[in-house]
């Protein structure tokens, strides 16, 4: 197949570099200063937490859309970013691509999806962390299955996947694939206001602590709409909140099986946060917020969090006490 990486960062690049790594024809769909960076190392270097370290070359590098067309875009810009991406996105869709929205968090595709072909539009989760690095390597630090919508070119995709080793799973309901992602995603806030590596961050209870808050809220409203969130770790989503919160000496002896955690890894949202650009926070923890209040309920723990991540992304600091607080 020719595949597209629409919106080529961190993420993007990895995963269409495992495209590649499975037989595909790949076009990276990026910034220019993404492609130049490419074209500088001479491709894409792939590593990971486990060792992996291998090196690809995207068949083109292309930093405006005209007349292309693809098998599967993948589409992985920042949620905020969807808006400004409608008629790319209309375009390729009506080329005859069927489009894989990656997007973290809710509210984003609603944006946009009324003006695109409804038949086009499939959702996916890549779950885990990628760290962009210099001479374009990007490093994988957390581990976990690709998700994708039930299409023909997904379950080949799924193949090849499995055969180099990475595990991928399909789905034909992809709302409690999306929820259940986004009950992980509310750490990435709180990894960007800690400014700790994530497994740092995940070692001190108080702050496991504030997560497991936070993913109650979240898990309080998916109780009331009645969607069972898929399972993304190997505890059950309704048991992680008390699995945070268990002492040191517990946590380390089963936190592997919760997420398998790279020492260097930290969060896109620090990433954003560390670049002085615009997160996704009113996407993640602010959908929490949104969906608790059209429910009747509260997300105090959720809302703090969102302002704090305002006043970061307005060059101001922040004291990690007052989200402490919040639990003590």
């Amino acid at each position: 197949m020719h595949i597209a990486i629409y919106g080529a960062g961190s993420t993007g690049c990895y995963l269409g570099g495992l495209m590649k790594l499975c037989g595909h024809r790949v076009s990276l769909i990026c910034r220019p200063r993404i492609k130049q960076a490419i074209e500088s190392a001479g491709g894409i270097t792939l590593t990971d937490f486990t060792g992996q370290h291998v090196k690809v070359t995207p068949d083109a590098l292309i930093t405006e859309v005209k007349d292309e067309s693809f098998n599967c875009v993948f589409v992985t810009l920042k949620c905020h970013q969807l808006a400004s991406a409608e008629a790319d996105l209309k375009g390729l869709a009506e080329r005859d691509s069927t489009l894989f929205f990656m997007q973290n968090g809710l509210g984003s595709l609603e944006t946009i999806q009324q003006q695109l072909p409804p038949e086009r539009i499939k959702q996916g989760i890549t779950p885990f962390n990628v760290l962009s690095r210099e001479n374009a390597q990007f490093h994988r630090g957390t581990n976990g299955s690709i998700v994708l919508q039930q299409t023909p070119e997904s379950a080949e995709i799924k193949s090849q996947l499995e055969h180099l080793g990475f595990p991928c799973e399909l789905h034909c309901d992809m709302k409690p694939v999306v929820y259940g992602k986004l009950l992980l995603n509310l750490n990435n806030a709180i990894n960007a206001i800690s400014d700790l590596p994530l497994k740092t961050q995940m070692q001190d209870r108080t702050l496991r602590r504030v997560l497991a808050a936070a993913m109650e809220e979240w898990l309080k409203v998916a109780l009331h709409e009645q969607v069972e969130l898929h399972k993304n770790t190997a505890l059950e989503p309704r048991h992680l909140p008390k699995a945070l919160r268990m002492p040191n000496w517990i946590f380390a002896l089963f936190s592997h099986r919760v997420v398998n955690v790279d020492p260097l890894a930290r969060s896109s949202m620090w990433e954003d946060i560390q670049a002085g650009r615009k997160t996704e926070i009113e996407f993640l923890n602010g959908a929490v917020v949104r969906k608790a209040q059209a429910c009747g309920l509260n997300a105090p723990v959720n809302q703090h969090i969102c302002e704090m991540i305002g006043k970061l992304e307005s060059g101001h600091k922040v004291n990690i006490n007052a989200l402490l607080a919040l639990v003590s």
